[in-house]
């Protein structure tokens, strides 16, 4: 899973670049409204597996079990992986929440 870089688009919009395949997504991260939230969320698991630790640094997400509750309820099939990781400063965290998309999209 590779690390996104930020940086800032002409418009100074916030994006990320995924680097493994030089994707550039507009996040519009400072929108901090349920359904653009449940928007960002959506785009980057179609993408990639988030954990909630990387959802509120890169995404805005604050409440992202909620955002996967809704997503859920509007039938997309997210899964759910418990896991110890350690966050930016090297602090250990255990049993954060790994979501990833299952393909096919909504039900």
């Amino acid at each position: 899973m590779s690390v996104p870089a930020k940086r800032r688009s002409p418009a100074g919009k916030a994006e990320l670049r995924d680097r493994t395949d030089n994707i550039s997504v507009s996040k519009h991260i400072t929108n901090t409204g349920a359904e653009a939230q449940r928007q960002r969320l959506l785009t980057e698991l179609q993408h990639r597996a988030i954990n909630t630790i990387d959802a509120r640094r890169d995404l805005n997400i604050l409440m992202l079990a909620a955002r996967v509750k809704e997503l859920r309820q509007r039938g997309h099939d997210v899964v759910t992986r418990l896991m110890d990781i350690h966050d930016d400063q090297g602090r250990p965290h255990s049993r954060v929440a790994l979501y990833s998309l299952i393909s096919g999209g909504a039900k």
